[in-house]
């Protein structure tokens, strides 16, 4: 800085003297290379590709905030008063090795923002500045830009990864390393949740010596002026920190879509395209690293590492965990301090089995609970009515469930099969029959969540977009195994059409997607149905099970009667006998009850058989039914 001011201190002096051109250092003045130079300098001019000239003007720009006496200096070079401040017309009469192609806009400093101008239309007099977080960063302060704040996020590198998220961050590390001159050192992150995207990024970073930030691409400016604005920008603070950037992708518009491809289009530092799914574009793409599925040895070390010293944990609970749930760390970490406050509250009775597997159904609920309806299940086997053989079944299906760990992992089964590994049902019967009831009771027995899937919110006219939505359904259920229930399958289930068409095409895609997804889910998926006949062979063929759920008898709609009517409630003459003389599936059974109850306790009275014959006639005319007299015989 010395010598940069010691050039002014002469040209003003020659300037006194009436004498013009520069004619070199002084006698006795500092020269560049004489000092030694400060180390944020050496790397901003390394960085952008500085000129001695452009170095020293650099320093005369930093010298004005720096040096009080810079301002008076500046005045007596250019011979006014007024101008007490740094132009570019004096650094070309001052400063070494002066060229006018340092001005232009596409030259380092301008282009990289590192000076500012008051006023862009006198390029030669008005005052140049150096730009804040230049004269910061000279001063050995280091931040990120105050105009990226709010935009971008920092991302810090997590102290230890799974062995296949690993490898996966050395692999983002050796594309940026392996970069061809001239082509940007770029990676394309799919798969995954988000937040296992930006661990595996910056571990990468951090492999390389950078940071890393995070910029989401429905942030990014559509207007093209803006937009190269933050990339330069952006590109300049990669360069001083230093640091590669993460940009989120997401399901963006098509407008924002765009605005994605030209950013990374433009981007000339590190840079990680992070997002569920590739990006669907027709440039140019970066090499493509897959967030790989954690497998069952790497889930049971991070739960044993997060569970540790738990009361009440022992290896086949943990195995239980891994079975169950497929979750990222960052959520098995979560799921386990979630946990072991339960069991810390419980005191000396604490046992943190339980508690683990209520964290783990929260954490893996949390993507189902948009895409399907959510039951509680509280069903118990006593609530069901059903011949032998269907329980027998039932129960059958929840072995499958519960001891695929033991078959699948402990027996070696999943390495010899490999696949239709999944646990399928279908329950086929009329309305009311007990399937949804059935698919509670599983749901309890087995401690899972149960998601009923409205089919006709899944099915689309659109080609691809059934798939799309099954896909959402299935991934969102990996991470905790639901109980999916798929309810009135025959949308989308019927027996596949011949291909006449692209549109048949496509339904019978969507028909064996849906049986790819079936068998290679990790839950319990059940489909219900009330036109078993209706079902392709082929496709009853891919599934385990298969339940039907028969009109029930009168001896079993005397029991649902009998098992419908709370203990509590008042009643009186009521005869489930009697009662079992309609010829009604349990749905209907339990809304009669309910109705007649309503209207006892309307009138104030005990349950009785009259109330009963006017909530039948009203279910009856729902039904588009008449009562016969032989139905009602006795009743009143």
């Amino acid at each position: 800085m010395r010598s940069v001011l010691a050039r002014l201190d002469a040209h003003a002096a020659r300037a006194r003297r009436g004498t013009g051109g520069t004619d070199g250092q002084p006698t006795g003045a500092p020269r560049a290379a004489d000092t030694p130079e400060p180390a944020a300098l050496g790397a901003l001019v390394r960085c952008f590709g500085l000129t001695p000239f452009e170095r020293e003007l650099v320093l005369l720009l930093a010298a004005a905030e720096l040096e009080p006496t810079t301002g008076s200096r500046c005045a007596a070079a250019c011979g006014d008063p007024e101008r007490a401040y740094p132009t570019f017309s004096l650094a070309l009469a001052a400063l070494g090795e002066p060229h006018w192609s340092a001005l232009t806009p596409v030259a380092p400093l301008r282009r990289w923002r590192l000076v500012e101008l008051d006023d862009e239309t006198r390029l030669t007099t008005t005052r140049v500045r150096l730009d804040e977080r230049i004269l910061h960063f000279l001063a050995g302060s280091a931040y990120l830009d105050a105009r990226l704040h709010g935009m971008l996020s920092r991302v810090t590198a997590p102290d230890a990864l799974p062995p296949s998220y690993d490898r996966a961050a050395e692999r983002v590390a050796e594309v940026w390393a392996t970069a061809a001159p001239g082509t940007p050192p770029r990676a394309e992150l799919t798969g995954g949740d988000r937040h296992s995207r930006h661990d595996i990024a910056a571990a990468a970073a951090h492999r390389t010596g950078l940071g890393l930030y995070v910029l989401h691409a429905e942030d990014l400016p559509t207007d093209h002026t803006e937009r190269d604005r933050l990339a330069r920008l952006w590109q300049r603070e990669a360069i001083l920190l230093p640091a590669a950037l993460l940009l989120e992708t997401g399901e963006p518009d098509r407008e924002q879509a765009a605005a994605a491809d030209a950013f990374i289009a433009s981007a000339a530092v590190p840079l990680v395209v992070s997002g569920p799914d590739p990006r669907n574009t027709d440039r140019a793409r970066a090499e493509r690293v897959t967030v790989p599925a954690l497998g069952d040895e790497e889930q049971l070390g991070l739960w044993a590492d997060a569970l540790a010293g738990a009361p009440g944990i022992e290896e086949h609970q943990l195995r239980g965990l891994v079975a169950q749930f497929a979750l990222p760390p960052h959520v098995i970490r979560s799921a386990a301090a979630t946990a072991r406050r339960e069991a810390g509250a419980a005191g000396e009775t604490a046992d943190a089995a339980g508690p683990a597997w209520r964290a783990g159904l929260a954490e893996a609920r949390l993507g189902l609970d948009e895409l399907g309806r959510r039951i509680e299940p509280e069903a118990g086997w006593d609530d069901l009515v059903l011949p032998e053989p269907q329980t027998r079944i039932l129960r059958e299906i929840v072995a499958h469930v519960r001891r695929r760990g033991t078959v699948h992992q402990e027996w070696g089964f999943a390495r010899t099969l490999r696949r239709g590994l999944g646990v399928t049902a279908l329950f086929a019967g009329g309305s009311g029959t007990g399937k949804t009831l059935a698919a509670e009771v599983l749901a309890r027995e087995l401690g899972l969540d149960l998601f009923v899937i409205d089919l006709s919110q899944v099915v689309s006219k659109y080609i691809g977009e059934t798939e799309k939505n099954l896909r959402k359904v299935f991934d969102a259920a990996e991470r905790g195994g639901a109980l999916l229930l798929f309810d009135e399958a025959d949308a989308l289930f019927g027996k596949r059409s011949e291909v006449k068409d692209s549109h048949d095409r496509y339904a019978n895609l969507e028909v064996s997607y849906l049986l790819m997804r079936m068998e290679a889910y990790r839950g319990l998926a059940v489909l219900t149905t009330n036109m078993k006949k209706a079902l392709d062979s082929a496709f009853m063929r891919r599934i385990r099970f298969v339940v039907d759920f028969p009109f029930p008898g009168e001896g079993e709609r005397a029991e649902i009667w009998r098992r419908v009517l709370p203990e509590r409630a008042p009643t009186k003459g009521i005869d489930p006998e009697l009662l079992a003389q309609l010829t009604v599936a349990g749905g209907s059974i339990r809304n009669i009850a309910l109705s007649a109850a309503f209207l006892a306790a309307e009138e104030g009275d005990a349950l009785q058989m009259r109330h009963m014959l006017a909530a039948a006639r009203t279910e009856y005319l729902k039904l588009e039914r008449s009562l016969t007299p032989s139905e009602v015989r006795g009743w009143v």
